[in-house]
């Protein structure tokens, strides 16, 4: 498979992703400007996979459903935040974030993983909460590339001092499963640049063992 397509948009400068699939394209996260960029690069979508649902990342949600006409995923966990704004008075964002009119549960058991197919992609998924209560992570064995929205960063991890965030949860899950990942797995984050698990196993500072 080819590498994603790269998008990055919005006041904090979130990423979104696009994977070729068999009908279309699997569109990881919404982020403010998203849906101009498709129709500018012609990109017809498929599937919109939500990696949790904080306001920057579902930003765009229901106009790309409304546009293509595609399904929306998201984890149960975060159902509330995607129908409720996305937690935009918390971050001291003006205005509302419009909710899809219509999400399906990813299903992945709280705290478990799961062998998934969408659009002709196989998918594990992984759900880690931490920062949210519903953040998953997306592995796709074929490109050697996980999609984790804002659980683990190059050098950083997700905030966990956001409502219900929860550092112990998050850092198991990134020891657990992303952690358990082949080392030259690629990181694509929710901000910022890629990186591999291996980097981030032997240099992120909140992994790194104390002397």
């Amino acid at each position: 498979m080819k590498e994603p397509i790269i998008y990055t948009g919005g006041e904090l400068q979130t990423n979104a992703y696009l994977i070729s699939g068999k009908h279309g394209y699997i569109c990881i996260d919404a982020p403010q400007g998203i849906t101009s960029f498709l129709k500018q690069k012609k990109i017809e979508v498929d599937s919109l996979l939500l990696t949790h649902g904080h306001f920057d990342h579902i930003w765009e949600a229901r106009l790309i459903e409304k546009t293509f006409h595609c399904t929306v995923y998201v984890h149960p966990s975060d159902f509330n935040l995607v129908q409720n704004s996305g937690g935009v008075a918390y971050m001291g964002i003006k205005g509302a974030v419009a909710p899809p009119e219509e999400i399906i549960a990813l299903p992945v058991l709280a705290g478990g993983s799961v062998h998934w197919g969408c659009n002709g992609v196989e998918f594990i998924l992984f759900h880690i909460p931490g920062h949210s209560p519903g953040s998953v992570a997306f592995y796709v064995p074929r490109m050697h590339a996980v999609f984790c929205g804002d659980i683990l960063f190059a050098g950083s991890i997700g905030r966990t001092d956001l409502p219900n965030g929860n550092f112990s949860a998050l850092m198991e899950g990134i020891k657990n499963y992303l952690f358990s990942l082949p080392p030259q797995t690629v990181v694509y984050p929710g901000h910022g640049p890629s990186t591999t698990i291996q980097k981030e196993k032997e240099t992120n500072p909140f992994f790194k063992e104390k002397d």
